[in-house]
């Protein structure tokens, strides 16, 4: 096991989140969730219809009452508990153009049924695109306030392997 037992990252959209709590899930055998299948209600199968409230909050409440968990999103409002109870909360940094490329991956991927996901419309992936590129300037400066009263467990790293790196061996 980690010197970490409750793993928070977070990211932009293709920043490698999912990558490395899958990673991180396999050589701690800790279970890891992916917070767009508490954000986006599991009934529908398509983006844009989010979660009832309530039923978010008591999923989140359950993942957080585990003793150990690996959670991964870009959510930083309504995920203000795990900042608090995370021993360590990983914020990648990736390079936009990369994370371009992975989010349009992703979705020929998904085209071809070979992703595991909910439907994406090219649509879907315009504005992503457009939201992602703007991450960096929008929405990084809210994640570090949210993040503010847990700076000292904030691990920041360019890239997934960089990350995995200093949680399998910490210094």
């Amino acid at each position: 096991m980690s010197l970490y037992k409750k793993i928070y990252i977070i990211g932009a959209p293709g920043s490698g989140k999912s990558h490395i709590a899958r990673l991180l899930s396999l050589s701690f055998n800790v279970q890891s969730y992916e917070l767009d299948h508490l954000y986006w209600d599991p009934k529908v199968n398509r983006y844009g219809i989010p979660t009832d409230t309530i039923t978010r909050t008591e999923m989140l409440n359950n993942i957080l009452a585990e003793q150990a968990w690996i959670m991964e999103g870009i959510y930083h409002d309504w995920t203000q508990p795990c900042f608090a109870e995370a021993d360590v909360i990983i914020l990648l940094k990736t390079n936009v153009w990369i994370r371009h490329w992975r989010l349009i991956k992703r979705y020929f991927q998904h085209r071809r049924k070979t992703y595991q996901g909910k439907r994406e419309t090219f649509m879907d992936l315009l504005r992503l695109l457009v939201w992602n590129h703007k991450y960096e300037s929008t929405q990084l400066p809210v994640v570090m306030q949210s993040i503010n009263g847990n700076r000292d467990k904030l691990r920041s790293y360019n890239n997934s392997s960089a990350a995995m790196t200093a949680i399998i061996r910490p210094v």
